[in-house]
């Protein structure tokens, strides 16, 4: 699929118009990034901006509207924000077109509903869960479900995925260690129960899980196995679990440790204080399906963390330490392991 290098001075207008669109324009069609880099060595050539880059603030609107993945490399602060993308590092830039290629729909998608994000919450997750299901029609998506390796079989499937421990604080104990966690159907059913409860109370909560994990997402053995794209949105929506931990959120603290993938930072981002572990190492693996966050991440993250931080988890990295989680602000706090559940208990009980 293509990636293009484009000259950042196509975004400079000539006679009302960016060149840039044409570069586009021929790829028209195609799942597109385009990476926008100056010549190789032109950094660090005198004082202010290397000359490629001026005046591409106009370019703005282009970069704006673009239905492609815009990289920048080298940009100059006043214009990097513009892009999906930015960074200094070229290898950084190679890495992150490479998970592109893997599954460039699915990025593509993932750019358009960051850009373009809604400060609603619902519409935000309509927004998603429509984008979710219409590529799970796609190639990239039937591709990851012809090539995988599929899971066992859950060996659990009568057992509790959830329980409530009522108290001063209102605890929500994720219950499937077995599989670190990993979010079934039973699970979200159980767990949306037990939060809709919450709802109807007062006073703080808290989410978190038993085992080596906080939740590792969605469990793999489930997933396609909807009876279709349409039905499974109908489904999401109506079962809403990230609606239910934004609409928790200012009295919601969660606890993080061991894999937290997928659903697991995404539901988590909603939460008014996330206390993560050590240990905590988090992911969007979702682009490697062929697919976005459909947990909620493309809203929750953003808001915590910003549209370009969302970006860098799903084309970055398999997973992020904690150290890094709390730098960009998808955690924020972090604690010992043996100190966990008794500190989101502690930063609960203040949110009184």
């Amino acid at each position: 699929m293509p990636v293009a290098r484009v000259d950042p001075r196509l975004l400079v207008p000539v006679d009302g118009r960016v060149p840039a669109e044409t570069v586009l324009a021929d790829l028209a069609g195609e799942p597109t990034a385009l990476r926008f880099e100056g010549p190789p060595g032109e950094a660090g050539r005198g004082q202010g901006p290397p000359a490629s880059w001026s005046g591409v603030a106009s370019g703005r609107a282009f970069l704006h509207g673009a239905v492609a993945l815009t990289v920048g490399v080298g940009a100059p602060a006043a214009v990097r924000d513009a892009f999906d993308l930015y960074t200094d590092d070229a290898a950084t830039a190679d890495g992150w077109l490479a998970r592109f290629e893997q599954s460039p729909r699915a990025a593509v998608a993932a750019a358009l509903l960051t850009r373009h994000a809604s400060d609603d919450v619902w519409a935000g997750l309509v927004a998603e869960s429509t984008t979710y299901s219409m590529l799970q029609t796609g190639p990239e998506f039937e591709a990851w479900r012809r090539d995988r390796c599929p899971p066992s079989a859950p060996t659990d499937l009568d057992r509790p995925r959830v329980r409530v421990e009522r108290g001063e604080v209102y605890e929500v104990v994720l219950t499937r260690p077995g599989r670190h966690n990993a979010l079934d159907v039973a699970m979200r059913d159980q767990l949306h129960a037990a939060l809709d409860e919450a709802r109807g109370m007062r006073g703080p909560v808290v989410v978190r899980g038993e085992g080596p994990s906080f939740c590792s997402g969605g469990d793999l053995a489930e997933f396609g196995t909807a009876p279709g794209p349409v039905d499974a949105h109908l489904v999401r929506l109506s079962r809403s679990l990230a609606l239910t931990f934004a609409e928790l959120g200012p009295r919601l603290v969660v606890a993080l440790h061991g894999a937290c993938l997928g659903a697991g930072v995404e539901l988590a981002a909603f939460a008014a204080r996330v206390v993560a572990a050590h240990d905590a190492r988090i992911g969007l693996p979702e682009i490697g399906f062929g697919l976005v966050p459909g947990a909620g991440g493309t809203v929750s993250i953003p808001r915590r963390a910003g549209r370009h931080r969302l970006l860098e988890l799903l084309l970055g990295p398999d997973t992020i330490e904690a150290g890094t989680a709390l730098a960009w602000g998808v955690v924020d706090e972090l604690v010992p392991r043996a100190r966990l559940e008794e500190r989101a208990r502690e930063v609960a009980a203040a949110l009184r």
